[in-house]
């Protein structure tokens, strides 16, 4: 008897081996090496992402695409994710070479953890077993729970490691709970064979299958922070090192996100209307929550917390229109995520900048007076604040428009009325912000570049990329969003 070998495709595989790999140089190399200089490990770091990046770039998904038996799936959405989640790993990095705070960390376990939390959000993309969607999400979630605490000197910091890991643990039993709860009504983890048993075997829709499928969407829900699960979120924003918070912010949403798109692409339009009213009330609740929670914040980290909970809410309303069978949806959903990961990189990214002699400038009071005290920082955060908000000519309406559209498209026409009203709601905090850097007495003198570190041109670099690439999804917006929805085409 022989047993055949699982077929592997290499270059697709590439991304992911590089990236890999390259978190275990850095690491050797900062254990061989300690005397380098943290900026030769940050380089690196850099090259590794942009050489990932060229190679999922550079690889062209065709028909069989599926690795080791569907364990590793590339196709053109996981092309697109794959991009999106290197992009944000990128401004990361970059963020994180401008903070002056994680000058004294070691920087090769800081680094080599951005690389491994980077591998784990990939996979949990780039597959379409539910075992490796569980292998995936630990892979980041551990390594998040460890960098959210880096700074191991700061109380807050040390309490959002905690807060982070615990009610992860409990999220991910959930997760695997429901897993197995599938796995035992349909004999399989691969969606594909899900798919499949469900249309041929009705009896297989059974009550275990229905309460594995909600157990799996309270495990993913916690980790997009959608309501009700979204209560860690401000307390882990705000106390993590705002390079890392930027990362949680953009990463592993994608990375939940992709896997929730998968999960009902493939078993939503046989998992029967109640999922319909789930998806719906969840997404109500989740912009209605992160919205009306941000307008009392005075924290600008928290503020963005809810504001990230809020943009959930709105991802929510196109997983609730693929589950329809809206292609529309998903490449709203990878254009919506593109534009999000730029700005709101940008916004943490003037956060880091502004910081006074060293330190952060957390509280929203602290950027009274910064259009006349840094009008170049004061001008970006204005771009991010508006874009966030979804207020022309900027990509964060666009990506609304095409998002809220393809919702109406598929027959939910509240859902759309209520995530508009909810963006008018948004638009109290984010504009308060523009109203204190632009109409009030700067309160303290301002903090010059050279007080940022040696990192200031990364975190140029950075604010640059972000502003261009929101104001040019704004303006040019269509051959993007094509290439989004050609991304959806071979969407298995």
């Amino acid at each position: 008897m022989t047993i055949p070998f699982p077929q592997i495709h290499w270059a697709y595989l590439l991304p992911v081996l590089l990236v890999v790999g390259g978190a275990v140089f850095v690491l050797m190399w900062d254990a061989f090496f300690p005397q380098r200089e943290r900026s030769f490990l940050v380089t690196l770091t850099l090259a590794v992402l942009a050489s990932a990046l060229g190679a999922s770039l550079a690889a062209q998904p065709g028909s069989e695409a599926a690795s080791m038996g569907g364990m590793y799936l590339y196709d053109g959405f996981t092309r697109f994710v794959f991009a999106l989640i290197l992009l944000s790993s990128f401004f990361s990095v970059l963020l994180s070479a401008a903070q002056r705070s994680l000058e004294e960390v070691p920087a090769g376990d800081y680094l080599g953890l951005i690389l491994f939390a980077t591998s784990g959000m990939m996979l949990m993309a780039a597959t379409r077993s539910l075992l490796m969607v569980f292998v995936g999400l630990e892979i980041f979630s551990l390594a998040l729970y460890v960098l959210a605490g880096f700074l191991r000197g700061q109380p807050e910091g040390n309490e959002a490691a905690l807060k982070y890991f615990l009610l992860g643990s409990f999220a991910s039993g959930f997760l695997l709970y429901g897993m197995a709860l599938i796995f035992g009504a349909t004999g399989s983890v691969d969606l594909m064979e899900i798919a499949q048993r469900l249309t041929t075997s009705p009896p297989s829709r059974s009550p275990a299958f229905l309460l594995g499928l909600g157990f799996v969407v309270v495990g993913l829900g916690f980790k997009v922070a959608a309501a009700p699960f979204y209560m860690w979120t401000p307390d882990v924003y705000e106390g993590s090192p705002t390079a890392v918070t930027a990362f949680m912010s953009v990463g592993p949403k994608v990375a939940a996100f992709a896997a929730f798109f998968r999960l009902l692409l493939a078993v939503g339009p046989r998992a029967g209307a109640e999922l319909d009213a789930i998806l719906w009330v969840m997404a109500v609740l989740t912009m209605t929550a992160g919205n009306v929670s941000a307008i009392w914040q005075s924290n600008i980290k928290r503020m963005l917390a809810y504001s990230s909970i809020a943009h959930a809410g709105y991802i929510l309303v196109a997983l609730a229109a693929v589950r329809r069978g809206s292609d529309l949806a998903t490449g709203s959903f990878l254009f919506y995520m593109l534009v999000y990961a730029l700005m709101n990189m940008g916004a943490f990214c003037v956060v880091v900048a502004a910081g006074a002699r060293g330190e952060e400038r957390t509280r929203i009071e602290d950027y009274a007076g910064l259009g006349y005290t840094r009008p170049a920082l004061a001008a970006a955060m204005a771009l991010f604040m508006v874009s966030l908000a979804g207020i022309p000519p900027t990509g964060g309406f666009v990506a609304k428009f095409y998002l809220f559209s393809a919702a109406v498209k598929v027959g939910f026409v509240w859902l759309p009325v209520i995530a508009v009203l909810n963006s008018v709601v948004s638009v109290s905090y984010y504009l308060r912000l523009v109203v204190l850097m632009y109409m009030r007495e700067p309160g303290e003198a301002p903090a010059r570049p050279g007080l940022l570190g040696p990192g200031w041109s990364y975190a140029l670099a950075a604010l640059v990329l972000a502003a261009a690439g929101v104001l040019n999804f704004g303006i040019f917006p269509s051959s993007f969003f094509e290439l989004a929805l050609r991304s959806t085409l071979l969407l298995n």
